[in-house]
């Protein structure tokens, strides 16, 4: 039952970013203004996607989810839901320092549609299967 919310996790941070870069390509000055509510809304899509993880994680979810229809499969087990863990925790982590760090200039809405992209996709590769593990099994090995 849980594994069918498993594209939620890579797929809100990805959502949003292309719903804020929309709305950039379309409403540049007024989005420009718009830093604080652009950098929370993206900080709470991920931190919605970090708890899909948590409980996934905490429940020892795994099996194949198609995301798409037929088009990727994710494949979910305990070492992609601790890597895309810490991975999702180091984006966090990066946004919060910025909404209190950087200055509000161009280019910050941008930064945070990149970095939720970016995001995004991490957590799609840490969900490929055979890829990702041939990268990561030795490192995450280490915390089983």
């Amino acid at each position: 039952m849980l594994l069918k919310f498993t594209w939620l996790i890579p797929g809100l941070p990805i959502i949003t970013s292309i719903f804020i870069a929309l709305l950039l390509l379309s409403f540049s000055k007024t989005m420009n203004r718009l830093t604080k509510p652009v950098s929370y809304l993206l900080i709470i899509s991920l931190t919605l996607s970090e708890l899909i993880d948590f409980v996934l994680y905490k429940e020892n979810i795994s099996g194949n989810f198609l995301f798409f229809g037929d088009f990727y499969e994710l494949v979910v087990d305990r070492s992609s839901l601790l890597a895309s863990a810490f991975i999702g925790l180091f984006f966090l982590i990066i946004m919060i320092f910025s909404v209190a760090k950087l200055n509000r200039r161009d280019g910050y809405v941008r930064y945070f549609v990149s970095l939720g992209l970016l995001s995004g996709l991490v957590y799609i590769f840490s969900f490929s299967g055979n890829l990702f593990h041939s990268f990561y099994d030795p490192f995450i090995s280490l915390f089983r």
